[in-house]
Protein backbone atom coordinates (compact mmCIF):
# COMPACT_ATOMS: atom_id res chain seq x y z
CA UNK A 1 0.00 0.00 0.00
CA UNK A 2 1.43 3.50 -1.06
CA UNK A 3 2.58 5.14 2.28
CA UNK A 4 0.87 8.48 1.99
CA UNK A 5 -2.60 5.77 1.44
CA UNK A 6 -1.72 3.76 4.64
CA UNK A 7 -1.10 7.15 6.73
CA UNK A 8 -4.20 8.74 5.90
CA UNK A 9 -5.55 4.96 6.33
CA UNK A 10 -4.14 5.16 10.10
CA UNK A 11 -4.94 8.69 10.71
CA UNK A 12 -8.43 7.96 9.95
CA UNK A 13 -8.83 5.04 12.28
CA UNK A 14 -7.40 7.09 15.33
CA UNK A 15 -9.80 9.84 14.67
CA UNK A 16 -12.52 7.52 14.98
CA UNK A 17 -11.47 5.47 18.10
CA UNK A 18 -10.69 8.65 19.07
CA UNK A 19 -14.08 9.86 18.79
CA UNK A 20 -15.52 6.79 20.22
CA UNK A 21 -13.28 7.21 23.06
CA UNK A 22 -14.16 10.98 23.74
CA UNK A 23 -18.40 9.50 23.65
CA UNK A 24 -17.51 7.16 26.38
CA UNK A 25 -15.52 9.54 28.33
CA UNK A 26 -18.59 12.42 27.81
CA UNK A 27 -20.99 9.59 28.77
CA UNK A 28 -18.77 8.44 31.72
CA UNK A 29 -18.56 12.08 33.11
CA UNK A 30 -22.39 11.98 33.11
CA UNK A 31 -22.93 9.02 35.19
CA UNK A 32 -20.08 10.56 37.42
CA UNK A 33 -21.70 13.54 38.20
CA UNK A 34 -25.27 11.77 39.44
CA UNK A 35 -23.04 9.10 41.47
CA UNK A 36 -25.07 7.06 43.47
CA UNK A 37 -28.31 8.76 42.12
CA UNK A 38 -27.24 7.22 38.58
CA UNK A 39 -29.25 3.71 39.34
CA UNK A 40 -31.98 5.42 40.54
CA UNK A 41 -35.55 4.68 39.39
CA UNK A 42 -38.39 6.65 40.84
CA UNK A 43 -41.89 4.70 40.79
CA UNK A 44 -44.51 6.04 38.24
CA UNK A 45 -48.53 6.53 39.13
CA UNK A 46 -49.87 3.33 38.07
CA UNK A 47 -53.43 2.92 36.80
CA UNK A 48 -55.97 3.45 38.95
CA UNK A 49 -57.80 0.64 41.24
CA UNK A 50 -60.83 2.10 40.25
CA UNK A 51 -60.03 2.29 36.38
CA UNK A 52 -58.40 -1.40 36.36
CA UNK A 53 -61.60 -2.71 38.69
CA UNK A 54 -64.22 -1.30 35.96
CA UNK A 55 -61.89 -2.57 33.31
CA UNK A 56 -61.51 -6.03 33.98
CA UNK A 57 -65.66 -6.28 35.57
CA UNK A 58 -65.64 -5.18 31.11
CA UNK A 59 -62.78 -7.94 30.10
CA UNK A 60 -64.44 -10.95 32.30
CA UNK A 61 -67.73 -10.25 30.55
CA UNK A 62 -66.71 -11.22 26.93
CA UNK A 63 -66.95 -15.09 26.78
CA UNK A 64 -64.01 -16.17 24.01
CA UNK A 65 -60.19 -14.81 23.68
CA UNK A 66 -60.50 -13.02 20.10
CA UNK A 67 -63.27 -10.02 22.14
CA UNK A 68 -61.28 -10.08 25.05
CA UNK A 69 -58.47 -8.87 22.93
CA UNK A 70 -60.81 -6.45 21.17
CA UNK A 71 -61.79 -5.45 24.27
CA UNK A 72 -58.32 -4.60 25.09
CA UNK A 73 -57.60 -3.08 22.03
CA UNK A 74 -60.32 -0.32 22.85
CA UNK A 75 -60.44 -0.28 26.17
CA UNK A 76 -56.18 0.43 27.23
CA UNK A 77 -55.83 3.72 25.26
CA UNK A 78 -58.51 5.28 27.30
CA UNK A 79 -55.93 5.90 30.14
CA UNK A 80 -52.50 7.14 29.44
CA UNK A 81 -51.29 5.90 32.89
CA UNK A 82 -48.81 2.45 32.64
CA UNK A 83 -49.38 -0.73 33.96
CA UNK A 84 -47.88 -2.34 37.05
CA UNK A 85 -47.04 -6.10 36.69
CA UNK A 86 -49.80 -6.91 39.21
CA UNK A 87 -52.00 -5.31 36.66
CA UNK A 88 -50.74 -6.94 33.46
CA UNK A 89 -51.14 -9.98 35.50
CA UNK A 90 -54.52 -9.90 36.21
CA UNK A 91 -55.55 -9.23 32.78
CA UNK A 92 -53.88 -12.59 31.89
CA UNK A 93 -55.92 -14.66 34.69
CA UNK A 94 -58.80 -13.66 32.46
CA UNK A 95 -57.07 -14.75 28.83
CA UNK A 96 -57.18 -18.82 28.05
CA UNK A 97 -54.63 -19.50 25.23
CA UNK A 98 -50.73 -18.73 25.21
CA UNK A 99 -51.00 -16.83 21.61
CA UNK A 100 -53.83 -14.62 22.87
CA UNK A 101 -51.51 -13.66 25.97
CA UNK A 102 -48.58 -12.77 23.24
CA UNK A 103 -51.28 -10.57 21.66
CA UNK A 104 -52.26 -8.97 24.63
CA UNK A 105 -48.87 -8.19 25.63
CA UNK A 106 -48.27 -6.85 22.86
CA UNK A 107 -51.11 -4.32 23.08
CA UNK A 108 -49.74 -3.94 26.76
CA UNK A 109 -45.89 -3.22 25.85
CA UNK A 110 -45.80 0.83 24.99
CA UNK A 111 -47.55 1.26 28.52
CA UNK A 112 -45.16 -1.08 30.92
CA UNK A 113 -42.04 0.99 31.92
CA UNK A 114 -39.24 -1.18 33.42
CA UNK A 115 -39.68 -4.88 35.10
CA UNK A 116 -37.50 -6.47 38.13
CA UNK A 117 -36.14 -9.81 36.73
CA UNK A 118 -38.75 -11.13 39.23
CA UNK A 119 -41.58 -9.10 37.13
CA UNK A 120 -40.64 -10.80 33.54
CA UNK A 121 -39.65 -14.30 35.41
CA UNK A 122 -43.66 -14.17 36.72
CA UNK A 123 -44.55 -12.88 33.85
CA UNK A 124 -43.30 -15.58 31.76
CA UNK A 125 -44.90 -18.42 34.33
CA UNK A 126 -48.12 -17.64 32.90
CA UNK A 127 -46.61 -18.48 29.39
CA UNK A 128 -47.02 -22.56 29.54
CA UNK A 129 -45.15 -23.30 26.46
CA UNK A 130 -41.62 -22.59 26.08
CA UNK A 131 -41.79 -21.17 22.31
CA UNK A 132 -44.42 -18.93 23.38
CA UNK A 133 -41.85 -17.93 26.77
CA UNK A 134 -39.24 -17.10 24.16
CA UNK A 135 -42.10 -14.82 22.32
CA UNK A 136 -43.33 -13.35 25.39
CA UNK A 137 -39.27 -12.46 26.61
CA UNK A 138 -38.32 -10.63 23.13
CA UNK A 139 -41.75 -8.84 23.51
CA UNK A 140 -40.19 -7.26 27.02
CA UNK A 141 -36.83 -7.94 27.25
CA UNK A 142 -35.67 -4.37 26.93
CA UNK A 143 -37.65 -3.38 29.64
CA UNK A 144 -35.70 -4.92 31.92
CA UNK A 145 -34.14 -2.56 34.99
CA UNK A 146 -31.62 -4.98 35.97
CA UNK A 147 -29.13 -6.73 33.04
CA UNK A 148 -26.34 -8.40 35.50
CA UNK A 149 -25.59 -11.65 34.67
CA UNK A 150 -27.48 -13.13 38.16
CA UNK A 151 -30.44 -10.89 36.94
CA UNK A 152 -30.00 -13.08 33.67
CA UNK A 153 -29.80 -16.15 34.96
CA UNK A 154 -32.79 -15.92 37.11
CA UNK A 155 -34.84 -15.48 33.61
CA UNK A 156 -33.12 -18.03 31.64
CA UNK A 157 -33.56 -20.38 34.17
CA UNK A 158 -37.28 -20.14 33.59
CA UNK A 159 -36.95 -22.47 30.39
CA UNK A 160 -36.00 -26.16 30.66
CA UNK A 161 -34.21 -26.68 27.17
CA UNK A 162 -30.82 -26.18 26.65
CA UNK A 163 -31.60 -24.82 23.24
CA UNK A 164 -34.59 -22.28 24.61
CA UNK A 165 -32.07 -21.16 27.27
CA UNK A 166 -29.53 -20.09 24.67
CA UNK A 167 -32.47 -18.40 22.73
CA UNK A 168 -33.40 -17.17 26.24
CA UNK A 169 -29.86 -15.42 26.76
CA UNK A 170 -29.15 -14.31 23.15
CA UNK A 171 -32.38 -12.43 23.75
CA UNK A 172 -31.36 -10.76 26.90
CA UNK A 173 -27.57 -9.91 25.95
CA UNK A 174 -28.69 -8.26 22.53
CA UNK A 175 -30.98 -5.68 25.06
CA UNK A 176 -30.21 -2.04 26.87
CA UNK A 177 -32.43 -1.50 29.41
CA UNK A 178 -35.32 0.62 29.31
CA UNK A 179 -34.75 3.65 31.02
CA UNK A 180 -37.01 4.88 33.50
CA UNK A 181 -38.20 7.68 32.50
CA UNK A 182 -38.13 8.11 28.39
CA UNK A 183 -38.76 4.49 28.12
CA UNK A 184 -37.65 2.68 25.25
CA UNK A 185 -36.84 5.23 22.02
CA UNK A 186 -38.06 3.27 18.93
CA UNK A 187 -39.11 6.47 16.72
CA UNK A 188 -37.15 7.11 13.47
CA UNK A 189 -37.57 11.21 13.96
CA UNK A 190 -38.04 11.90 17.87
CA UNK A 191 -37.76 14.94 19.93
CA UNK A 192 -36.88 15.29 23.31
CA UNK A 193 -38.53 18.18 25.06
CA UNK A 194 -37.03 19.34 28.58
CA UNK A 195 -38.66 21.58 31.27
CA UNK A 196 -35.47 24.17 32.65
CA UNK A 197 -37.94 26.48 34.87
CA UNK A 198 -36.83 27.73 38.09
CA UNK A 199 -38.57 24.90 40.22
CA UNK A 200 -36.44 21.93 38.34
CA UNK A 201 -33.65 22.85 40.99
CA UNK A 202 -35.94 21.62 44.04
CA UNK A 203 -34.37 18.68 45.79
CA UNK A 204 -34.88 14.73 46.46
CA UNK A 205 -33.04 11.96 47.60
CA UNK A 206 -32.12 9.53 45.36
CA UNK A 207 -29.89 6.11 46.66
CA UNK A 208 -28.86 8.43 49.83
CA UNK A 209 -27.64 11.40 47.36
CA UNK A 210 -29.30 14.63 47.11
CA UNK A 211 -30.10 15.86 43.28
CA UNK A 212 -32.09 18.26 41.60
CA UNK A 213 -34.76 17.54 39.43
CA UNK A 214 -32.60 19.15 36.62
CA UNK A 215 -29.65 16.96 36.87
CA UNK A 216 -31.31 13.49 37.71
CA UNK A 217 -33.36 14.44 34.20
CA UNK A 218 -29.89 15.24 32.68
CA UNK A 219 -28.70 12.12 33.84
CA UNK A 220 -31.53 9.92 32.41
CA UNK A 221 -31.99 11.87 29.13
CA UNK A 222 -27.83 11.41 28.13
CA UNK A 223 -28.17 7.75 29.23
CA UNK A 224 -30.75 7.21 27.22
CA UNK A 225 -29.60 8.85 24.18
CA UNK A 226 -26.16 6.93 24.03
CA UNK A 227 -27.55 3.93 25.10
CA UNK A 228 -30.18 3.95 22.62
CA UNK A 229 -30.11 6.02 19.95
CA UNK A 230 -28.79 4.22 16.52
CA UNK A 231 -27.06 6.14 13.54
CA UNK A 232 -31.08 6.18 11.45
CA UNK A 233 -32.84 7.93 13.91
CA UNK A 234 -33.12 11.43 13.88
CA UNK A 235 -33.64 13.14 17.27
CA UNK A 236 -33.28 16.92 18.47
CA UNK A 237 -33.54 18.55 22.05
CA UNK A 238 -35.48 21.00 22.97
CA UNK A 239 -35.18 23.13 25.90
CA UNK A 240 -38.16 25.52 27.93
CA UNK A 241 -38.28 27.98 30.70
CA UNK A 242 -40.21 31.62 29.72
CA UNK A 243 -39.74 31.10 26.03
CA UNK A 244 -37.82 27.71 24.13
CA UNK A 245 -34.98 27.20 22.59
CA UNK A 246 -33.23 24.11 20.76
CA UNK A 247 -30.04 22.30 20.34
CA UNK A 248 -29.84 22.20 16.63
CA UNK A 249 -31.94 23.95 13.81
CA UNK A 250 -33.43 20.43 12.89
CA UNK A 251 -33.51 16.82 13.25
CA UNK A 252 -30.11 15.44 13.04
CA UNK A 253 -29.07 11.91 12.84
CA UNK A 254 -27.57 10.05 15.91
CA UNK A 255 -23.83 9.50 14.75
CA UNK A 256 -20.68 9.37 17.29
CA UNK A 257 -20.37 13.20 16.87
CA UNK A 258 -23.73 14.17 17.33
CA UNK A 259 -24.54 11.83 20.17
CA UNK A 260 -21.42 13.53 21.94
CA UNK A 261 -22.10 16.69 21.31
CA UNK A 262 -25.72 16.39 22.72
CA UNK A 263 -24.38 15.02 26.06
CA UNK A 264 -22.30 17.96 26.37
CA UNK A 265 -25.36 20.10 25.29
CA UNK A 266 -27.28 18.37 27.80
CA UNK A 267 -24.82 18.65 30.56
CA UNK A 268 -24.52 22.04 30.61
CA UNK A 269 -28.36 22.83 30.97
CA UNK A 270 -29.11 25.03 34.05
CA UNK A 271 -32.69 26.44 35.28
CA UNK A 272 -34.42 29.52 34.48
CA UNK A 273 -37.70 31.37 33.72
CA UNK A 274 -41.61 30.37 33.85
CA UNK A 275 -43.14 27.21 32.71
CA UNK A 276 -44.36 27.92 29.27
CA UNK A 277 -44.65 24.23 27.78
CA UNK A 278 -46.34 25.42 24.16
CA UNK A 279 -42.99 27.42 23.43
CA UNK A 280 -41.78 23.67 23.68
CA UNK A 281 -43.76 22.26 21.86
CA UNK A 282 -43.91 24.32 19.23
CA UNK A 283 -39.84 24.11 18.25
CA UNK A 284 -40.78 20.53 18.57
CA UNK A 285 -43.02 20.54 15.58
CA UNK A 286 -41.83 23.11 13.67
CA UNK A 287 -39.83 20.45 11.02
CA UNK A 288 -40.02 19.25 7.78
CA UNK A 289 -39.37 15.93 9.18
CA UNK A 290 -41.39 12.98 9.35
CA UNK A 291 -41.50 13.76 12.94
CA UNK A 292 -43.13 10.38 14.89
CA UNK A 293 -42.52 11.36 18.59
CA UNK A 294 -41.81 14.35 21.40
CA UNK A 295 -41.01 12.89 24.81
CA UNK A 296 -42.24 16.23 27.11
CA UNK A 297 -41.10 16.18 30.52
CA UNK A 298 -42.15 19.25 33.17
CA UNK A 299 -42.53 19.43 37.02
CA UNK A 300 -45.58 21.73 36.79
CA UNK A 301 -48.19 23.58 34.97
CA UNK A 302 -47.65 26.30 32.46
CA UNK A 303 -47.70 29.58 33.65
CA UNK A 304 -47.32 31.09 29.91
CA UNK A 305 -48.28 30.38 26.84
CA UNK A 306 -51.25 27.95 26.55
CA UNK A 307 -52.28 26.82 30.13
CA UNK A 308 -55.56 25.31 30.00
CA UNK A 309 -56.65 21.80 29.47
CA UNK A 310 -58.97 22.71 26.79
CA UNK A 311 -56.29 24.84 25.22
CA UNK A 312 -53.76 22.65 24.90
CA UNK A 313 -56.32 19.61 23.48
CA UNK A 314 -57.02 22.51 20.59
CA UNK A 315 -53.30 23.26 20.15
CA UNK A 316 -52.60 19.92 19.56
CA UNK A 317 -55.47 18.94 17.48
CA UNK A 318 -54.35 21.72 15.03
CA UNK A 319 -50.58 20.60 15.03
CA UNK A 320 -51.48 17.06 14.22
CA UNK A 321 -54.03 18.42 11.58
CA UNK A 322 -52.33 18.98 8.43
CA UNK A 323 -49.90 15.73 9.17
CA UNK A 324 -50.51 11.98 7.39
CA UNK A 325 -48.82 10.67 10.18
CA UNK A 326 -49.81 12.15 13.32
CA UNK A 327 -47.24 13.37 16.22
CA UNK A 328 -47.15 11.08 19.61
CA UNK A 329 -46.29 13.12 22.69
CA UNK A 330 -45.46 10.93 25.31
CA UNK A 331 -45.21 13.26 28.81
CA UNK A 332 -43.88 12.77 31.31
CA UNK A 333 -44.85 14.16 34.95
CA UNK A 334 -42.07 14.66 37.11
CA UNK A 335 -42.08 16.16 40.58
CA UNK A 336 -39.29 14.22 42.94
CA UNK A 337 -38.98 16.53 46.28
CA UNK A 338 -39.97 20.52 46.09
CA UNK A 339 -43.10 22.20 47.93
CA UNK A 340 -45.69 21.37 45.70
CA UNK A 341 -48.81 20.63 47.40
CA UNK A 342 -50.88 17.62 46.27
CA UNK A 343 -53.07 19.70 44.31
CA UNK A 344 -50.96 21.10 42.87
CA UNK A 345 -48.96 17.85 41.59
CA UNK A 346 -52.59 16.60 40.67
CA UNK A 347 -52.97 19.65 38.21
CA UNK A 348 -49.29 19.25 36.58
CA UNK A 349 -50.41 14.96 36.11
CA UNK A 350 -53.81 16.34 34.58
CA UNK A 351 -52.53 18.29 32.26
CA UNK A 352 -49.47 16.52 31.32
CA UNK A 353 -52.15 13.24 30.66
CA UNK A 354 -54.45 15.53 28.89
CA UNK A 355 -51.93 16.22 26.18
CA UNK A 356 -50.70 12.28 25.72
CA UNK A 357 -54.64 11.65 25.29
CA UNK A 358 -54.93 13.76 22.55
CA UNK A 359 -52.38 12.19 20.69
CA UNK A 360 -52.55 8.59 21.17
CA UNK A 361 -49.57 8.96 23.72
CA UNK A 362 -47.98 7.53 27.02
CA UNK A 363 -48.27 9.58 30.17
CA UNK A 364 -45.33 8.89 33.12
CA UNK A 365 -46.77 10.48 36.42
CA UNK A 366 -43.96 10.59 38.92
CA UNK A 367 -44.40 12.31 42.46
CA UNK A 368 -42.45 11.81 45.85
Amino acid sequence: MNKVYLLAFVTLIGLSAFAFTQLKNEHALRANLTAGAADFCPKPQYRSDSWMNTFLTGLQSQKYDNTMLQFLQDQIPTDSHVFSTEQILSIFSQISFDSSRIQALTLLNPYIITLTPQNIVDILAKYPFESSKLTALNLIANTLSDVSDASKKLIVDCFSFSSNKSDAMNILNAISPRNCIYGTITEKVAAFVIDISGSMDYTFKANGETISRLAFVKSQLTKTIADQLKPFQKFNIIIFGNSASQWKTDYVDATPENVQAAIAYINKLTTNGATNISSGLDLAFNTKQALKAIYLLSDGVPNSGVQTVDGIKKYLADKNASRTDKVVVNTISFIMGGVEKQNERDLSFQFLNAIADATNGSFKGISG
